[in-house]
């Protein structure tokens, strides 16, 4: 590690390069560029691309009289008796230059002045069988597992056992069994074989938690990610608000399976952002200053995420790091797949923009359901000349509007 000052000007790393130093700075500002809007930071880590040797999707240049950091390889920050602080500052900076981005994505599109008053009324209207995480059910689950994780489990199973009865989706109710049944299994070791039976595992595959139930009767690798989930997050079906644009922002979500889709929500219709895959980490806004949502985030498969709060990142930094790793990596390539969209919303001549935009997606159409107007409101062109595009390319439109091959 070395103390190092540069002069304004001074280039750190630039597009498609993979930076060769990781900066931590100390004194003065830094502009970031990830595509033509240009913001001036004055803290925060840089260079984190190089971690994963993923090539950068920014250019940073010091834009004060001069700056000064702490300069590292990018395997010898792990070495340092810093390393904690670095990555605690690399979540936070890291978000912070995704939230630029974000907001590029957005500016770039022509969306209407007035929202309406309530986003959450026309979103139900769309979709009458909906839910929000702030719902009782998820709720109560999420303190069943507080419980479950305390080794309070007869506390655990009283909350289960009132949830059973509850009118909930056929998805959520598996979730909620299988929740049950562990506790049983605990609580009955002697029956845990006939608990575990009840259990077609047919019917189960998509619950990451009948995974964990297996393997803790079973045997099996101890997964952190498992061994998390468990303990801290939440099975939602499809249709599940995860935010909503206008509320305040108290935890980031780990996607660990399924996919959510990013929208401004307005009066009489819903306008697509970008789709999250798994492995992502979004409401970053959570972790800084910004504790306003600034898009809505729902559910359009059976998904199972972590949500993060400060409290957890500060707990992870001690117990396990690599997973913040995993979070930097995550919003990594978030920044990544928002230029790839600001890319293609900039480009001028609309059949050209509807193929990129049919080639970014085609591995998706077949997983999640996209439709033809979430592509028209995505790029700016008639719903009309999208059919035709997509139904030349041998995509065909179905009753419902989703694109499949």
């Amino acid at each position: 590690m070395d103390i190092v000052t540069y002069p304004k000007g001074s280039v750190l790393y630039d597009y498609d390069e993979i930076p060769r130093k990781v900066y931590y700075l100390l004194e003065g500002e830094v502009s970031v560029k990830v595509h033509k809007k240009e913001v001036s930071l004055d803290s925060g880590t840089f260079g984190e691309w190089s971690w994963f040797s993923m090539p950068s999707e920014e250019k940073i240049t010091v834009s004060s009289p001069e700056a000064m950091f702490y300069v590292f390889e990018p395997q010898e920050v792990f070495q340092s008796k810093e390393y904690l602080k670095i990555l605690k500052s690399a979540i936070s900076s890291i978000s912070k230059r995704l939230l630029i981005a974000d907001s590029e994505l957005a500016e770039c599109q022509e969306l209407p002045e007035y929202v309406g008053p309530d986003r959450l009324r026309y979103f139900k209207r769309v979709h009458p069988n909906s839910y929000k995480l702030d719902d009782k059910v998820f709720q109560d689950i999420l303190s069943a597992k507080r419980f479950y994780a305390s080794g309070y489990y007869k506390e655990a199973f009283d909350i289960l056992v009132k949830l059973l009865p509850e009118v909930v989706s056929e998805d959520l109710k598996k979730e909620i069994m299988v929740l049950y049944t562990l506790l049983s299994v605990i609580l009955d070791p002697e029956h845990a074989e006939l608990h575990f039976r009840r259990l077609n595992p047919k019917d189960y595959a998509e619950h990451l938690s009948y995974f964990y139930l297996h393997a803790f009767l079973r045997g099996g690798q101890n997964q952190d990610i498992l061994e998390m989930f468990m303990k801290a997050g939440l099975y939602i079906p499809p249709y599940t608000i995860v935010t909503l644009e206008g509320d305040v922002a108290q935890e980031g979500y780990l996607v660990v399976k399924g996919y959510l889709k990013a929208v401004k929500l307005y009066e009489n219709k819903e306008v697509l952002l970008s789709i999250v895959q798994p492995g992502e980490f979004v409401g970053e806004g959570a972790l800084l200053d910004t504790k306003t949502r600034m898009v809505t985030l729902y559910s359009i498969s059976p998904a199972s995420i972590i949500p993060i709060n400060c409290e957890s990142i500060e707990k992870s930094l001690q117990t396990n790091p690599n997973f913040i790793l995993r979070i930097c990596e995550s919003q990594l390539k978030r920044i990544k797949q928002v230029k790839s969209l600001i890319k293609i919303k900039n480009i001028p001549n609309p059949i050209q923009r509807i193929d990129w935009v049919i080639s970014y997606f085609q591995e998706l159409f077949s997983k999640v359901k996209i439709t033809a107007k979430d592509i028209s409101n995505l790029i700016d062109v008639n719903v009309e000349h999208i059919i035709e595009e997509l139904k030349r390319k041998g995509f065909r439109i179905t009753l419902d509007g989703s694109i499949e091959k």
